[in-house]
């Protein structure tokens, strides 16, 4: 797993070096497998064993860092506004989409939305991220889902 540390800081504010962060997170059992400086960022690359998926996204990593420095986390807003600049988000039902639940003891809630995408080129900082996290761009389309995943 390739992490951006000015990509962690959007969630943890960890003023620890890059070289301190793989430190401290190697005595948690994660390998480092190379630390790399990116102009002003770093990408640290870390092994991520099979018993720690948790850890196989930016968020999850965030939530590590947090942990060992206890330090707050933030997470991704949950606000149905678009923060990507991409997306028009409107609240309330749609046409295009129904959900319904057939057992509702089962599955107590259940949300979906509804995107209308209008880039027709992805966005320099989101290429940025995907390009030094190791993510091949492809699509806008396809980008945002690489993100959104990482």
């Amino acid at each position: 797993m390739r992490l951006l540390i000015s990509w962690v800081r959007d969630f943890v504010d960890v003023k620890a070096s890059p070289e301190e962060v793989a430190e401290k997170l190697a005595l948690r059992g994660f390998e480092v497998a190379s630390i790399e400086n990116i102009g002003d960022d770093a990408m640290i690359d870390f092994e991520v064993t099979a018993n720690r998926p948790d850890c196989l996204s930016v968020l999850g990593f965030a939530r590590e860092i947090a942990t060992a420095y206890d330090l707050p986390l933030r997470l991704p807003s949950t606000d149905s506004k678009a923060k990507l600049g991409l997306a028009k988000v409107e609240s309330g039902e749609s046409d295009r989409l129904k959900v319904s639940l057939d057992d509702a003891e089962l599955c107590p809630r259940y949300a979906a939305g509804v995107a209308t995408v209008s880039a027709t080129t992805t966005p320099n900082w989101m290429v940025s991220r995907l390009q030094a996290s190791g993510v091949r761009l492809i699509s806008p389309f396809v980008d945002i889902t690489n993100y959104v995943l990482m």
